[in-house]
């Protein structure tokens, strides 16, 4: 009998995998529990379709974070932090205050989790880099004692 797997079933399907089954697992084990679902015609077409409907979201999405990653090109920001006489901070620096002060002076939303850099410790001129989806894009930070 042939199935539609809801659920990840060990060592026997993964979701959304279409496999033919005994009859008996069926009905005693995989449909009571709803793991699993009978794959009618029209099942498994809507099952492609999904499929299909799925990767076109994923291109669109791609396609705005390319977008969105081309308008961080050349951009800079300037973080103001706390810093002791001779430049030092008393909190360094990092991927998540380069996002907020992107989201805040230009208005651009990118995740922290793709902001490459050292943690900066003084006050000066750095470059972090955005990275995802084999881009590479610089962004200059410019930490001033505030």
């Amino acid at each position: 009998m042939k199935v539609i797997f809801l659920k990840n079933v060990a060592k026997v399907g993964k979701i959304n995998e279409v496999k033919d089954m005994p009859d008996g697992y069926v009905r005693n084990f995989l449909l009571p529990q709803k793991l699993a679902m009978l794959a009618t015609p029209e099942a498994v077409s809507k099952l492609h379709q999904n499929k299909i409907d799925k990767e076109a979201e994923k291109q669109i999405q791609s396609d705005l974070f390319r977008k969105n990653l081309r308008s961080v090109q050349g951009v800079g920001v300037t973080i103001s932090a706390v810093a002791n006489t001779e430049g030092g901070l008393f909190k360094s620096v990092g991927p998540k205050d380069i996002a907020l002060a992107l989201k805040k002076d230009h208005h651009i939303i990118i995740e922290e989790s793709i902001i490459h850099c050292e943690p900066i410790k003084h006050v000066g001129e750095y470059t972090a880099t955005v990275e995802a989806l084999g881009m590479k894009e610089p962004v200059s930070v410019t930490v001033i004692a505030g």
